[in-house]
This record gives C-alpha cells, structure tokens and sequence, in this order.
C-alpha cells in the first residue's frame, strides 16, 4: 500500500483551495458564500462543537455565524434563499470533505487561522475599490461625470464585475427617476361616480388599497418610480416599477430573442420597458410579432440612450439641476446597494480574531 505523503497531503490541499479560490471568484461584492465558509472554520477551530466531515453540524448554523459577522464587515445582512445557499456545499463545490481539509490546515496547521484570514483578506481586496468608487463620486462634479466611464470601472475590474448588474440598476433608477420629479409628473385615480355604492360597501379596501373614500372619489399624487430593493442573488423578476403604469425590467446584457420571451415569461404586467446594454432589433422584432407582444412590450432603451441621456443631465444646461440630483440619487442607492463599513471596524475585527498575527505563507500568500 502507498504512503500518504506529505507531497500528496499538499496536492489535496491546493486542490481545496482550488475550490475555494473559485467560489471568491464568482462571488458578489460582499463575499457572503466564503464568509459563511470562513465561519465554519472559525466555529471548528475556537469553538470546536462542528464535525465538519457531518454537514448537519453547520450546514443551518452557519448562515446565522456569518449573519452575525456581515453587518460588521460589509454593512448589512445578507438575503438569500436557502436552496441558493446549500448549493454551495454540493460535490464539486465546497462539499464537506474540502471543508475537512481546509478545516485540517486552517486549525492544525504552522499559523491557526490561517485559511480564515486568507478569506477575510479577499473581502477586503473586493471592498477596496467600492470604497474608492464612492469617494470619487461624492467628490465629482456634475459636469466631470461619464456614465460610461463610470460602467467602465466594474465592467473592467475583475473584482466587481459580478456586480455590474446592480450598478446598472441603480444608474437606470436615479435617472428615471430624478427626470420623473423634475418634469413634475402625476398621476389621477378616480372611481365612476355611479359605482358609488360599491365604493361605500367596500369602503376598508376602497380606503387602504386604491386611496379613496366615499367623500374623495379621485386622488392625484405624484409619478414615482420605484426599485424592488437591493438584493443578493441573482434573479430574472421585476427590477422597477411605477405607480402610473409600466414594470421596467434592467439587463446589462445584449437582449436577444430568448432574453425577451424569459422576461415575458416572468413579469406579469400589462406593460413592460426592458433596459439593456444593447438590443439584436430584428430578431427582437421578430419574436414580438410571433408571440403578440406589441402591446405588452411598450419598448426598449439601451445603453446609448443612457449615455445621451446622462450628457444631456450633467451637461452645462442642466448640471446645477438635474445633473446634481441624479448624481446624488446615484451616490443615495450606491450606499443602500453597497452599505461600506469603516476601514478602522474591519483592522479591529483582524486584530480581534488574531489574523493581524498570521503572516503569508506558502499557498495562502497570493490568489
């Protein structure tokens, strides 16, 4: 029989770093899948009641553990649905028998802690530049802002690309937004007068649904436009909506045929603005035809527009109007989407849980 040896021990333990080297890269912004993973370890290595060969042991537990270190860290708790969560732990990803090697080197090994503080350090790395982004913006002018330059920082950098999508919504919102107030926009419900009786039979849901009671039969109020709320995992709902009317769907993607039929597929609306970084016009047009959504798909506006649009916003005209507003409500929704926590409570927490201590070493010393 063939010794285990230490060459071999090795190759095992790149290979668990391999994976979870892969589960970084893929991450959003916050890291929530590897600072659940760095939680287990902690858990195994201080608190030592896991068995992380039984994923029982931490499997539920440890959304809580990361839970309780995320608002610290990256500025809020994260929101993600259970199955998206126990994806990670599947064969070929960080399955438990990667857990028990990471877990061997990150307690036993030269440096405890080693493998949690490789994790933390990535979390840093991946808010860094979110950190300089938001700095930059809330010191630039109107006029010294570029819609395109500003894609162009998550679109080009590995480290927040994943995160390009919730940008694009937020660039999208401010906007519409903003231009909504500004051309002071309302919107009127009224009820038949002849429906009045109905009205007064059903006068809780008349009242608390539509707004109306049976002294006012009409309500105006302004147009407003509305996003859905920050969110973690990825998703194929509904990104915006307005109270006057459409449901506005954001893909910061080429829309082709396929894209359009999905959207159909999941929002239902009686119209539909799709927002997208480019449109293939004939096949788009195409599968409209085929599928009798001329009236539902009320149109598209791709990054061009946003780009003409955003000039328009902060160019000498309108920079000390629009062009301030929109790019505060860009700045508004960046820290909603983004919530940064301090550099000075994430050197505490390091130095806290002793990774301060722990100097590169061997495979933990790059990416």
């Amino acid at each position: 029989m063939a010794k285990n040896t230490k060459q071999d021990i090795t190759l095992n333990l790149q290979q668990a770093k391999a994976r979870l080297d892969k589960l970084i890269s893929k991450g959003r912004v916050h890291l929530y899948k590897p600072i659940q993973i760095a939680e287990i370890l902690y858990r195994n290595r201080v608190h030592k009641d896991i068995d992380l060969s039984q994923i029982d042991t931490y499997r539920r537990h440890s959304t809580r553990w990361r839970n309780a270190v995320c608002p610290r860290l990256v500025g809020k708790v994260p929101v993600l649905n259970s199955r998206y969560e126990d994806q990670m732990f599947d064969h070929g990803m960080m399955s438990p028998d990667i857990l028990v090697l990471l877990g061997k080197e990150n307690k036993d090994g030269a440096f405890p802690g080693i493998v949690e503080s490789y994790i933390y350090n990535k979390v840093k790395e991946r808010l860094s530049p979110l950190t300089n982004m938001l700095h930059e913006l809330e010191n630039t002018k109107a006029s010294q802002f570029s819609l395109s330059q500003f894609l162009g920082y998550f679109e080009n950098d590995k480290r927040l690309k994943r995160s390009i999508d919730k940008i694009y919504e937020i660039i999208v919102y401010a906007l519409f937004d903003t231009l909504t107030k500004y051309l002071k926009a309302t919107v009127t419900l009224s009820v038949d007068t002849s429906k009045r009786k109905i009205l007064i039979d059903f006068e809780k849901f008349a009242n608390l649904v539509l707004g109306l009671d049976k002294e006012h039969l009409s309500i105006t109020q302004p147009a407003r436009l509305f996003r859905f709320g920050v969110t973690n995992a990825a998703d194929t709902g509904l990104d915006m909506w307005a109270n006057f009317g459409p449901a506005i769907q954001v893909k910061h993607i080429t829309m082709d045929e396929t894209d359009v039929v999905e959207i159909h597929q999941n929002i239902m609306a009686d119209k539909i603005v799709i927002v997208c970084k480019m449109v293939e016009k004939s096949k788009i047009e195409s599968i409209i035809k085929q599928l009798g959504l001329g009236e539902k798909i009320r149109g598209f506006i791709t990054e061009k527009d946003l780009i003409e649009w955003y000039k328009k916003c902060t160019s000498t005209e309108y920079e000390n109007s629009l062009g301030k507003d929109v790019i505060g409500a860009i700045i508004k929704e960046f820290k909603l989407e983004f919530p940064l926590t301090t550099v000075s409570e994430i050197d505490k927490f390091f130095k806290e849980r002793g990774y301060s201590q722990i100097p590169e070493n061997t495979i933990w010393s790059g990416a």
